[in-house]
């Protein structure tokens, strides 16, 4: 296997441009690869059962694509007539991996690829986006540095924003009907340095008003503006929408079903604490209750007492009283009494 610039292994089910292609094909399609590098798409297709015919200008690395599609055509994507070879064929898909910003003029390759698209079929796409924001960093700082890969390859003839991009399709007869865009922070990638350089105050500004500035690649699947190429958006738009409503629905359910457990368990804390604050008062009532029927009782104890002690005092005092009378009554206090009356007066 020769080693080719852009070869890399990729995580098939990662956020990569080439991945989110890969997965946007159906297993088992029919698949015509516009300039297949060293087969980094390739590869995923094969593995899902694919029939790839693979076209690309340089003979080695289509070489290495070779085991992993059904048919290979080197040939130069700008000749006007590279398509002869495939004349009469059809396919399910049509992919341009990284393919459109490398020719002078991408619109007759796209004014063609209808004419090889089964009822149905799609256009895949893939393009580094001019206006992230490392782009814009290094032009701010006097610079347009062409790079070995990336955004800036030395390679790249042409370079598209969205509104672009979009316009390119629509001149070639294209609809697009769903975009996908990988993103990267500036602080990530490859121009790392322009952005850094900047001041921190002019990064927010252009992170709030910079278009797509965290985007680093537009992945693109479009139709062809004919009426079947519509009638095949709206039916892929039905269908997106349909799976969007039903994942919205699933969302709304386990954000119910979780609001409403968190709801019973709530009510059920609350009817904890309002038993365990019954139970308290209940307690506290009872102590409560203790207390009164132990002072009750005490009272109770002290009346009886009191009592008694009047009962004693009562009966002393019919004793003392009896004792007095006696002694009134007696012969003794009889003659007694002349004296007590001299000492009266006397005292007197």
């Amino acid at each position: 296997m020769i080693k080719h610039r852009y070869a890399h292994e990729i995580d098939p089910n990662g956020g990569s441009a080439a991945a989110v292609l890969a997965r946007m094909v159906e297993p088992g399609q029919r698949v015509l690869e516009l300039g297949t590098g060293p087969g980094t798409v390739t590869r995923i297709l094969h593995d899902k059962g694919c029939k790839v015919t693979g076209v690309e200008m340089d003979p080695d690395t289509l070489a290495t694509c070779a085991p992993f599609c059904e048919r290979t055509l080197q040939a130069n994507l700008e000749d006007p007539l590279w398509w002869q070879p495939l004349e009469g064929e059809k396919f399910e898909v049509i992919i341009c991996a990284d393919v459109l910003e490398h020719l002078r003029d991408p619109r007759p390759l796209l004014e063609k690829l209808p004419v090889f698209l089964r009822e149905g079929g799609c256009v895949l796409m893939s393009l580094p986006n001019a206006s992230h924001l490392t782009i814009v960093a290094s032009l701010l700082g006097g610079r347009f540095p062409y790079q070995k890969n990336g955004l800036l390859d030395n390679t790249h003839l042409k370079f598209y924003g969205r509104e672009d991009l979009d316009a390119l399709l629509r001149e070639c007869g294209f609809l697009w009907q769903h975009w996908h865009t990988v993103q990267v922070d500036p602080s990530q990638a490859e121009l790392k340095q322009y952005w850094n350089d900047l001041e921190a105050s002019d990064q927010e500004f252009l992170k709030a008003r910079g278009a797509d500035g965290m985007v680093y690649q537009h992945v693109v699947r479009a139709f062809p503006t004919s009426a079947a190429g519509h009638l095949n958006k709206l039916q892929k738009d039905l269908m997106e929408l349909e799976q969007s409503h039903r994942a919205e629905v699933s969302r709304m359910y386990e954000k119910f079903e979780f609001e409403k457990q968190a709801w019973l368990v709530e009510q059920a804390s609350v009817a904890d604490r309002t038993k365990a604050e019954a139970k308290q008062k209940e307690l506290e009532f009872n102590s409560q209750m203790n207390l009164l029927l132990e002072v009750q009782e005490n009272t109770q104890n002290t009346l009886a007492w009191t009592e008694g002690q009047l009962d004693n005092h009562k009966h002393s005092m019919q004793e003392l009283t009896t004792e007095i009378l006696s002694l009134k009554t007696s012969t003794s206090w009889r003659m007694t009494e002349p004296l007590r009356t001299l000492l009266r007066k006397i005292s007197g």
